[in-house]
């Protein structure tokens, strides 16, 4: 075997070791006898999180995991990529295609101007940076559970007190926005939301946003609406329309879902004057390119492509509820046009994401989702024409098969 044949094997190995999630103990191998003044809260927490660079698509079956739309992006990119001008890569990137693109796509939604928006990598990069200018140790932070994993693992590793509101299985995991006004008190710094709900693909509607908005400025602390998901509903719904009434409302979204964007890396921030400019002191003013600015632009002049694929998604969704009730699985409250949605067995020790898999689908476990666990699966849908291995996998588990 050549020596570049043993580095492959060796690289191969570190990466899929690196991929392995919620193994006790893994993340702090040999710093026990490390003599860096690492923080506490990073030591002591084993991070729990889906989202990874390396994917295991079982041979032969679909991609039913990650979050992006399974159509992938707007045809009229690839004409914009054609026509860039690659010199362009060589000066820092300064183009307004995406300020100008994102005008065009919530033209009559709300007033945006350049102060009010901040871009990101993605909008996991988003939530690293909106925590990080509400970061206290002790600060107190109220969210949803389930919902996404790596907002709650990023607030408590920076020792923050993270206080979730428990969807419950009798109510069929859904949202009740009073209960999270409830948990808003005085010692609140920060409220978290997503919206739709990552996993179940509920949509909180905006009276109730706004409501938790306004107890949220009575105490005092801000409230993050995020949108990762937001493209498959209505930009009414968006809390982004609360931009000039209320300056505690922070709104976060990506091109990574609906706009089939992910390895782009485009997300964006759209808040209060005063709150960005916190943001922009912690930040890399470069942090999207200029090719990615760029076709993040046109793909924003382009969002009917996301609204020919919902009715796919909607079509999908309502097969697998009207089949549900007959046998083991179950799925929560979740909303048609939205691409994922949640689904539980009734035998806990059913590892359903290993069910999926088994036969063709990759999907990803509900262990990965604050009070849920491994029984729990959360599926994206896939292309309306790969949808029969989804429903046939859903079918065998369902009928015990």
């Amino acid at each position: 075997m050549h020596l570049w044949e043993v580095m492959c094997i060796i690289y191969v190995a570190i990466k899929r070791a690196a991929s392995r999630r919620h193994v006790p103990g893994l993340q702090r191998e040999g710093w026990d006898n490390m003599q860096l003044k690492l923080r506490k809260e990073l030591m002591d927490l084993d991070k729990v999180s889906y989202a990874s660079d390396h994917i295991d698509l079982p041979e032969g079956g679909i991609d039913c995991g990650e979050g992006c739309t399974p159509y992938g992006f707007p045809p009229e990119m690839l004409r914009a990529a054609e026509n860039f001008d690659m010199n362009r890569l060589g000066p820092y990137p300064h183009s307004t295609a995406i300020f100008d693109g994102l005008l065009e796509y919530w033209k009559g939604q709300f007033y945006l101007e350049p102060e009010n928006l901040l871009m990101t990598d993605g909008s996991i990069a988003a939530i690293y940076v909106v925590c990080n200018i509400f970061n206290r140790p002790g600060a107190r932070v109220v969210g949803i559970a389930p919902q996404f994993t790596d907002f709650e693992m990023t607030v408590r590793m920076l020792g923050m007190d993270y206080r979730p509101v428990f969807l419950r299985k009798e109510n069929n995991y859904t949202i009740d926005p009073d209960e999270i006004i409830e948990a808003i008190d005085e010692d609140t710094s920060l409220v978290y939301i997503d919206n739709p709900n990552n996993p179940t693909g509920q949509i909180i509607d905006s009276y109730a946003v706004e409501q938790i908005l306004k107890k949220a400025a009575k105490c005092g602390a801000a409230v993050i609406v995020d949108e990762a998901y937001g493209d498959f509903m209505p930009n009414q719904n968006s809390a982004a329309k609360f931009l000039e009434k209320y300056d505690n409302m922070i709104m976060m979204r990506t091109l990574s879902k609906a706009f089939g964007l992910a390895g782009l890396r485009i997300g964006y921030i759209v808040a209060a004057k005063p709150v960005i400019a916190a943001m922009r002191k912690i930040t890399n003013p470069y942090a999207v390119s200029e090719f990615a600015r760029e076709l993040g632009g046109e793909a924003l002049r382009h969002s009917y492509h996301i609204w020919e694929n919902i009715t796919d998604f909607a079509r999908m969704k309502r097969e697998i509820k009207a089949s549900i009730g007959k046998g083991h699985l179950h799925i929560a409250q979740t909303y048609d046009t939205v691409s994922i949605f949640l689904l539980w067995h009734d035998d806990e020790d059913t590892d359903l994401k290993q069910e999926f898999y088994d036969r063709g689908v990759l999907c990803v476990s509900g262990a990965d989702f604050t009070g849920l666990g491994r029984n729990f699966a959360r599926i994206r849908l896939p292309k309306l024409e790969d949808f029969p291995v989804l429903f046939e996998a859903f079918r065998a588990i369902d009928e015990g098969r």
